[in-house]
């Protein structure tokens, strides 16, 4: 069944190196070759518009309206006399909404897909009789920032998050506006139902790109302990700079050679600051997968956070040994955490990955099927293949309900 299908975003969706342009960036690329996709998004600069054709050349259409930064600016003025989440008013835009009603009773698209919950705002620019409306939490954000609240130590900082997990918290219950939502974890889905929300919650997990991350016999660095990620996220940068001064001189002490890659664009200034001969901060890489197959184990030792992390299954789907905290793993399919090693405490951490260094495999010890079946479960592909069939239920269930027109 070909489906019309709108995606909404608050970002252009290339280049897909972070976690949220990742995603929207697979969707469209396998989505568009069985179906119409047009994406509606905003831009900061106008270098982003430069980004448009790359999403042009995988068969979508894309439309960007500009939404600058003194406008996000000026929309935080109505903070206080507002109920909405920071991130809901930093990407308000009444040219987006606009623009969207026009988009929608010009083409009547089969399906809406509004990406993150900051999105979900414009719901009602999309009458719901005929069009089916689905939005994408991706993770349960007021999990997250709950989880950041309880971590933080400074009273400002913890004042801050509490503030925007209360709003984010009520803001959630949008979800029962939309036909069907989808959430990365049922970790996730089980927090949000817990919270009796009135909607349909469906997994759609994060994936992998099979094609470009692919294991094979190579040639690595003993020594070489990775952690990826996109570092001004609060919760990377919380985990790299823990491990560095907490986990590894514990692992040092262990194993003396050893080295920590901290890798991803945009490291912080507190991350900038632990460079040295054995800790190595290389900023961004164009070739993630090249920098995973160089090292002897990834890690993951994340202290707050929520949904399914990148950094874990890209590492699992090459075949390196991961580490990783248990709220870092929690966002996963029971299949897929059995290739992880999972610990908490520093001692454990460090002994683990200490082990994994020690042991010169370089690889996990799973069977090939057992592989290659997880493989095929984190591929983006397949991810979204069951989630174009969802649409479709979504789509088709939406059709069998409008009342039928006499002549």
């Amino acid at each position: 069944m070909h489906l019309e299908i709108l995606i909404v975003t608050t970002r252009v969706p290339y280049p897909p190196h972070k976690g949220d342009k990742l995603k929207v960036y697979n969707i469209v690329k396998n989505l568009a070759g069985k179906n119409s996709v047009k994406v509606l998004c905003l831009y900061r600069k106008r270098s982003e518009l430069e980004y448009l054709d790359n999403i042009r050349s995988l068969g979508a259409d894309i439309e960007a309206i500009h939404h600058s930064f003194l406008r996000s600016a000026f929309n935080l003025l109505f903070f206080f006399f507002s109920k909405e989440p920071i991130q809901v008013l930093l990407y308000k835009s009444t040219r987006l909404a606009r623009r969207l009603s026009e988009v929608v009773r010009e083409n009547s698209p089969d399906v809406v897909y509004f990406h993150f919950i900051r999105s979900a705002q414009y719901i009602d620019s999309v009458p719901g009789s005929k069009t089916t409306r689905v939005l994408d939490f991706t993770d349960a954000v007021s999990l997250y920032l709950t989880r950041f609240a309880n971590a933080e130590k400074n009273p400002f900082v913890k004042f801050g998050v509490g503030v925007e997990r209360d709003r984010i918290a009520g803001y959630e219950k949008i979800a029962e506006k939309f036909d069907s939502c989808f959430i990365c974890s049922p970790t996730d889905r089980e927090y949000l139902s817990g919270k009796e929300i009135q909607a349909d919650f469906r997994i759609l997990p994060n994936g992998v790109d099979t094609r470009l991350f692919v294991k094979s016999e190579r040639s690595y660095d003993e020594d070489r302990i990775i952690f990826t990620g996109n570092m001004p996220y609060f919760p990377n940068e919380d985990a790299a700079v823990y491990f560095a001064q907490v986990v590894m001189p514990i692992i040092w002490k262990l194993r003396p050679t050893a080295k920590f890659y901290i890798v991803g664009g945009r490291p912080t200034k507190k991350i900038r600051r632990l460079a040295s001969d054995k800790i190595i901060v290389t900023g961004f890489v164009e070739n993630i997968a090249a920098e995973y197959l160089k090292s002897a184990v990834a890690i993951a030792p994340m202290r707050f956070g929520a949904g399914t992390l990148n950094k874990v299954i890209e590492a699992i789907v090459l075949g390196l040994p991961v580490v990783a905290t248990s709220i870092a793993v929690s966002g996963l399919a029971e299949e897929v955490k059995e290739f992880v090693e999972v610990a908490d405490g520093p001692q454990d951490f460090a002994k683990k990955v200490a082990g994994f260094l020690a042991k010169h495999s370089g690889n996990t010890c799973h069977s090939e099927d057992d592989f290659e079946k997880v493989r095929r479960m984190l591929s983006w592909e397949n991810i979204i293949e069951r989630f174009a069939d969802d649409l479709q239920e979504l789509s088709m269930e939406k059709k069998a309900k409008r009342p039928v027109q006499m002549k």
